[in-house]
């Protein structure tokens, strides 16, 4: 069985994806589409990306990579990306209902896990932008672009953005 490892992010033009621990847009359709695509999945995420979330997320295994929390109701706590990683695969493996690992952020996180990543769900926010916390660059050669969505600015939202789905080649 193949573990599909995925990075689901937004990030603007110039790789921002957050600063002062919040997304730095409100796009409620991406907010849609990040929950429907990671309800029932395995959630793998740093401590600041869960206190920007503020709770775990429902229907959803949420691993937290952490050397300051001891316990959160609702998570498990993990002291190295390595041994999160571990705990994913031996879920994977042993509970059919479970094939994709998903990694939410943040930047430390996405560096550290890009190279056995097999996946991207990437929203393309149309705007450059202040941040403090970025995406890694990516090598595009090394990926299949599978998927493509348009959304237009409006009340909801507001940014134009582009959802993405790549492979690894």
């Amino acid at each position: 069985m193949k573990i599909t490892v995925s990075h689901v992010v937004a990030l603007s033009n110039n790789n921002v994806i957050g600063i002062d621990n919040k997304l730095p847009w409100n796009l409620k359709t991406d907010l849609i589409h990040f929950k429907n695509y990671t309800t029932n999945k395995i959630l793998l995420m740093g401590r600041k990306t869960y206190e920007s979330i503020g709770r775990p997320l429902p229907n959803r295994v949420n691993l937290i990579v952490s050397s300051t929390i001891e316990k959160i109701d609702g998570a498990t706590i993990f002291k190295s990306i390595e041994k999160a990683l571990d705990f994913a695969n031996e879920m994977c493996v042993s509970d059919e209902k479970y094939n994709e690992i998903v990694i939410i952020g943040g930047g430390y996180i996405f560096k550290d896990t890009l190279e056995i990543t097999n996946k991207l769900v990437l929203t393309n926010v149309d705007c450059e932008i202040k941040g403090d916390v970025f995406y890694p660059e990516i090598n595009f050669d090394e990926w299949l672009e599978k998927s493509s969505y348009s959304f237009s600015k409006d009340s909801d939202n507001e940014y134009n953005f582009v959802v993405k789905e790549y492979e690894r080649i």
